[in-house]
């Protein structure tokens, strides 16, 4: 069983005031006409028709080409996308839904109640095609504060991967990076020296940092004499509070340097935090801070599948002492109960709202030999849906075959559309200059009907 956080690289990865489910029911099946229910709103749909133009990106960013989409209705056909991974499909009425279909991996997204005419959509799980590259860098680190007590952290930072290590005693450093897509990937890289009261505490004081700019790695090769010059840095304060709900324990809270909108570089992670906090960190020009909280549920029977909560808040700038963090209830798992039996297309199931979002439900094999589990994810601001009927697309639901399922909120964005439009900036777990919350609920299972 997998248990991850929005991200769509699922996901994180991966986003309305409260609300419950929309009249009649957010099902999966086709109605009368031939058209898998919209998302409800209370809102009439628009009698004219659009062109729905769009592309499919893979996790790394790069096109998906094995893809196909169906947008339900009118007699209409999937599609397959092209080599760039686009797709366009005329005629279509909106609200409308639209499905991405992986039938070599079995998986499908579920997006409800649309109105755009364009749209970018990211895989949420990588890509078979798709590989991680690594490489080495070196370098020595000059203009360091002589504290004997002090650690010196090196890290590489690009948008499409990371690595970090520690300075030896000689006054050098190597780190491994790895990255996802093409290569070469460039980057920068940002030394910090600091002072802590223990390994595990946040830094007490900053004593120097430095970075070097356009560091380009090439796969499997190491890439020496990246030395930096650190300089003496300023030291500020952030202050703020943390609010989580009831039945929730405040369990991490981390804070990141952004240097520029699209990048954070971590700098240190509190495994004790209180609902007060005042942090020591460096003065940085032009740069913000990212607070990034968790927190999961008290008391749960089983630890590791408890629901959690996940806040990451930007823009924040040294010197702050009153920055609120909110986090909202988890969206939990109401109908069907736990071990359900006998599901099919026509068995209902809801969770509670999440506050602010809209909400992904993920349905997916607990078990599969030789191949990749059967899955699909609904994307949707209501609170009850069915099973969607995937067989247009050759993806039958499995007979007597047991699934996990599980709920996230994502927000804050008031519809799907508003959901597509943030993650077409990016993956917002990994930099932005928005605030963005998630809940991932607990793992319920259920086993389906020999006739589902």
């Amino acid at each position: 069983m997998k248990r991850s956080v929005l991200v769509w690289s699922c996901c994180a990865s991966l986003l309305f005031s409260a609300c419950g489910g929309q009249e009649g029911g957010d099902t999966g099946t086709p109605d009368g006409g031939g058209n898998l229910p919209s998302d409800g709103g209370g809102n009439e749909p628009n009698p004219s028709t659009i062109t729905v133009t769009g592309k499919v990106l893979a996790a790394s960013g790069a096109a998906a080409t094995k893809v196909s989409i169906l947008i339900p209705g009118d007699g209409r056909r999937e599609v397959s996308v092209d080599g760039a991974g686009a797709f366009s499909v005329s005629g279509v009425t909106p609200p409308y839904d639209l499905i991405v279909a992986e039938k070599e991996r079995r998986s499908a997204i579920l997006y409800r109640g649309l109105t755009l005419k364009t749209l970018t959509l990211s895989l949420e799980e990588e890509d078979t095609e798709s590989v991680t590259h690594r490489a080495t860098v070196k370098g020595n680190l000059t203009g360091e504060d002589a504290s004997p007590s002090s650690t010196t952290e090196v890290s590489f930072v690009s948008e499409r991967g990371s690595g970090n290590g520690l300075r030896d005693i000689g006054g050098s450093y190597s780190l491994d990076v790895d990255w996802l897509g093409a290569t070469p990937v460039t980057g920068t890289l940002y030394a910090f020296q600091y002072e802590s009261s223990s390994s595990y505490s946040p830094p007490t004081r900053y004593l120097g940092f430095g970075q070097r700019d356009n560091v380009t790695l090439e796969e499997n090769a190491t890439l020496s004499a990246q030395d930096i010059a650190l300089s003496a840095v300023t030291n500020s304060n952030l202050g703020g509070s943390i609010t989580v709900p009831d039945g929730y324990a405040l369990r991490l809270s981390s804070v990141s340097l952004a240097p520029t909108p699209a990048t954070e570089v971590s700098l240190f992670s509190s495994f004790a935090p209180t609902s007060t906090f005042n942090y020591v960190v460096p003065q940085i020009p032009q740069a913000t801070f990212s607070m990034q909280v968790f927190a999961s549920e008290e008391g749960a029977s089983d630890p590791d599948n408890a629901a959690s909560l996940l806040l990451f808040k930007r823009g924040l700038t040294a010197g702050v002492t009153n920055a609120a963090m909110v986090l909202h209830p988890a969206a939990r798992p109401a109908q069907p109960a736990n071990e359900a039996k006998d599901v099919s297309l026509t068995t209902g199931f809801s969770w509670s709202p999440y506050a602010s979002g809209v909400h992904r439900i993920q349905f997916q094999e607990d078990k599969s030999d030789n191949q990749t589990p059967y899955t699909v994810t609904i994307l949707t601001r209501g609170t009850d849906t069915t099973l969607p009927d995937l067989s247009a697309l050759g993806m039958a639901l499995p007979a007597n075959t047991e699934f996990t399922w599980q709920v996230h909120g994502v927000g804050p964005v008031d519809s799907v559309d508003a959901l597509v439009g943030l993650l077409e900036k990016g993956d917002p777990a990994r930099g932005g200059t928005e605030d963005f919350h998630t809940s991932l609920s607990e793992t319920r299972t259920f086993t389906t009907a020999a006739t589902p």
